[in-house]
C-alpha cells in the first residue's frame, strides 16, 4: 500500500489527468473553482495533502463523481463516471450483478 506523499502524488495524478480530459489548464480549472493556481499545481504535484472537502469541489468543477479520483483501478473508476453520467445503465449493472450467479443450466436448451 502506497504511503500518505505516495497517495497524494497518485491523487494528484488522477486530478490533471481529469483536468486536461475536460480540455481545462490549471489556470482555468483553477478560476473555475476560485483557488489560487499554485494551490491546484499542489495538489496535482502531491506536495499537498488534499482533504475530501477539496477533492469534491475539484470533483464538481470537472462534473465527475469523486470516487473517481480516489479508485486505484482506472477501468472500474471508468465505469463509475459513466454509471453517473448515465444512471438508467444502474439498473442495468444491478441487474447483471444480482444475477451474475445464478444457477444456469450448462446447456439451457437441453438436449434437443
Amino acid at each position: 500500500m502506497p504511503g500518505v506523499h505516495e497517495q497524494s502524488r497518485v491523487v494528484g495524478q488522477r486530478i490533471a489527468s481529469a483536468r486536461q480530459r475536460a480540455g481545462l489548464s490549471i489556470r482555468e480549472l483553477a478560476e473555475r473553482i476560485g483557488w489560487p493556481r499554485d494551490t491546484l499545481v499542489n495538489y496535482e504535484l502531491g506536495r499537498r495533502a488534499i482533504t475530501i472537502e477539496r477533492l469534491q469541489i475539484i470533483a464538481d468543477a470537472l462534473s465527475i463523481p469523486s470516487a473517481m479520483l480516489l479508485l486505484e483501478n482506472d477501468q472500474l473508476a471508468e465505469v463509475v463516471g459513466r454509471l453517473a453520467a448515465e444512471p438508467a445503465l444502474l439498473s442495468h449493472v444491478r441487474f447483471f450483478l444480482d444475477t451474475l450467479h445464478d444457477d444456469v443450466p450448462a446447456d439451457p436448451f437441453g438436449s434437443l
